[in-house]
């Protein structure tokens, strides 16, 4: 009888191996299924193996003992070498080459082999030149199973040649662990043709296929626990492989707008059911393509599906899919939940083929159309401006900072009483050499998402404040210029400080600068905030806030912070000429003024509108009526013809 201490070994290796991609719910994708596969495959090896010893022995066998022991050799030989297939083909799905084994013909020459091997286990039941099993002699081998041999070696080889190649594909660890269970097995195969009385073979199998549960199938890389859908980070992984490839692949991508809100409202443990049901919802629909598809999760609210069929209809499901998951979402609709997706749909590689474009695409696609459209289509957006832009804007601010492509513009602000332009606000401009002339609408957020917004912030002090120092802004009859504040400027505990040498290096005086903040700033408001804002009040700079009207304001902060203005946000400036937007501005401007702040009216257009304000008795006036925002000559021309006059 053999040795099967390691068989025995082997079995609570696989066993571990099982409970775990159970417990820790590694079924998800098609890879884990197939390592799945696999392990409960090599199990049924190790246990046939391990019968074998006591069917087979001793010797002479019952006619009971010799059936038996034909039916576990024929079992084993067929799922050992059916055991090399499946493992061939997770190492296609584990390096996201899977696609390259899908056409038919393809398929046929991976199984070959092993139908061959079929074959020739079949008709031993006639030659028993595999191997017999007898009374008299027991378990015994022919010599046609050198041919199972020969296909095994054909497999291993294949697959270990492969996984050399496909180095590229995954992080050297992983890349050890697929290679591992090639190398121990020629390892244990060599050493029971040398020792055959040790049954190792099973063993090095588990070891191997403990190795990838180790270093490959790490769910915590792959998957977002707080909704069980596979990560952002598996995504840019899987979409990487799928670049270095060349494979033809549509993406889906499903924005959420609304997702930082209904997490808020509903809180997180129902915001994550919301969540999964959401994907649930998803993967039904999505079976109906019939082919490998992955779907992906980010936070707040960003799905990714990827469909392995670049034929495939991802247009025509959204209607579905919107309705589906509406009625789903019934219980969550009558607590004024409201889903609002938007769908981005991207064929790789024809539309786009870079890593970093089609990630920025996934982020920033709603920015770039209509917020009316439910749909984006890339192969509709590759030719926009604002698309490229977009999607090359880090090397664009990279350029604004070290370039010096950014530029300052000032709109004039006129004052209502005083009857002429007395402030203006600095706004930003890049004019880069590639793109032409891009808003702050495009690069503002961009900066403050790639963490560039302290330097574009710098740049716009210093630029703002040499303005001051080059021009006798008094002589162009104004008092002061209002320059933007971001919130991570305000975090900066060295603000007062920066402040402070920018007016002792340009001569500025505080009053002749206004700080604008937002009101949606102080939604962030923090200790190191507060104290920025009361120090630069106290060094005699004052504040306005913008856009108000925008956020949800709070009246005591608005009371309580050292703010001197507050500007009305160009949407209740072009609702009040409805009925409810009239009541609204007019208790509005009551409401600050009891309150002793000034007012200025923001986007005001036309003439309408500006006689309007002059009614509303409020106290500035800004917007394209007056001036657009100018180029610094522009600007000081301006003043010096209207001013004068």
């Amino acid at each position: 009888m053999r040795n099967i201490i390691f068989d025995i070994c082997s079995i609570p290796i696989y066993i571990v191996i099982l409970w775990t991609c159970y417990i820790r719910k590694i079924s998800k994708d098609h890879a884990s299924r197939v390592f799945i596969t696999i392990n409960v495959t090599s199990l049924a090896c190790t246990i046939l193996d391990i019968a074998m010893e006591f069917a087979v022995n001793p010797v002479p066998l019952s006619g009971t003992s010799v059936v038996l022991g034909n039916l576990i050799s024929y079992s084993y030989l067929f799922l050992r070498n059916a055991t090399l297939v499946i493992y061939l083909i997770y190492v296609f799905a584990a390096t996201r080459t899977e696609y390259r084994i899908r056409p038919r013909r393809i398929r046929i020459l991976v199984w070959l082999p092993n139908s061959i091997l079929l074959l020739i286990l079949c008709q031993n039941f006639i030659t028993h030149n595999v191997f017999t099993v007898t009374a008299a002699e027991g378990y015994s081998r022919g010599p046609a199973l050198i041919l199972l041999y020969i296909i095994a070696a054909l497999y291993g080889l294949f697959g270990c040649g492969y996984c050399i190649c496909a180095k590229r594909y995954l992080t050297t660890g992983k890349w050890i662990a697929l290679l591992s269970v090639y190398v121990l097995t020629f390892i244990a195969v060599f050493i029971q043709l040398i020792i055959p009385e040790y049954l190792v073979e099973m063993f090095s199998t588990a070891i191997g296929l403990l190795m990838i549960m180790l270093l490959v199938m790490r769910p915590e890389e792959t998957l977002d626990a707080s909704v069980n859908i596979t990560s952002w980070k598996a995504y840019q992984y899987d979409l990487k492989n799928i670049l270095l490839s060349g494979q033809h692949v549509q993406i889906m991508v499903i924005q959420m707008l609304n997702a930082a809100e209904l997490r808020t409202y509903i809180g997180e443990d129902e915001f994550a059911l919301y969540i999964r049901q959401i994907a649930d919802e998803g993967e039904k629909l999505f079976s109906t393509f019939h082919t490998a598809h992955t779907l992906y999760y980010e936070r707040p609210g960003t799905f990714y599906l990827i469909v392995e069929d670049p034929k495939a209809d991802t247009e025509g499901l959204v209607p579905q899919f919107i309705e589906a998951v509406s009625k789903r979402m019934s219980h969550f609709t009558e607590q004024g939940v409201r889903f609002d997706p938007r769908f981005c749909i991207i064929r790789i590689p024809d539309d786009i083929s870079d890593l970093t474009d089609i990630l920025n695409l996934g982020h920033r696609f709603t920015r770039i159309l209509s917020n009316n459209q439910t749909v984006f289509l890339s192969s509709e957006m590759a030719n926009s401006r604002d698309y490229n832009i977009i999607n090359h804007m880090e090397e664009i601010l990279n350029r604004a900072i070290t370039e010096g492509t950014l530029e300052m513009y000032y709109q004039p602000i006129y004052n209502i009483h005083e009857k002429k332009f007395q402030s203006a606000e600095a706004l930003a401009r890049i004019n880069d050499p590639v793109y032409g002339l891009i808003s702050p609408a495009l690069f503002i957020p961009a900066a403050e998402s790639s963490g560039l917004m302290l330097s574009i912030g710098d740049i716009i002090l210093n630029s703002v404040y040499r303005f001051i120092s080059s021009h006798n802004i008094e002589a162009l009859g104004l008092n002061y210029i209002e320059i933007n504040l971001s919130v991570a400027q305000c975090l900066q505990q060295d603000l007062p400080d920066t402040v402070t040498r920018l007016q002792t290096k340009y001569g500025v005086l505080p009053r002749q600068i206004n700080f604008e903040v937002t009101e949606t700033m102080f939604d962030n408001l923090s200790g190191i905030m507060d104290i920025n804002l009361n120090t630069l009040a106290r060094m005699g700079y004052t504040f306005s806030l913008d856009d108000y009207g925008v956020g949800f304001s709070n009246i005591q902060r608005l009371r309580t912070l050292p703010l001197q203005m507050i500007k009305i946000d160009k949407s209740l400036v072009d609702d009040m000429f409805t009925k409810d937007g009239e009541v609204i501005i007019e208790y509005t401007v009551r409401m600050m003024q009891g309150i002793h702040k000034k007012l200025v009216f923001e986007g005001v257009e036309t003439k309408e509108a500006t006689d309007a304000c002059r009614n509303l008795a409020g106290d500035y006036i800004q917007g394209f009526y007056y001036s657009k925002p100018l180029p610094e000559d522009a600007f000081v021309r301006f003043l010096q013809t209207h001013n004068a006059a």
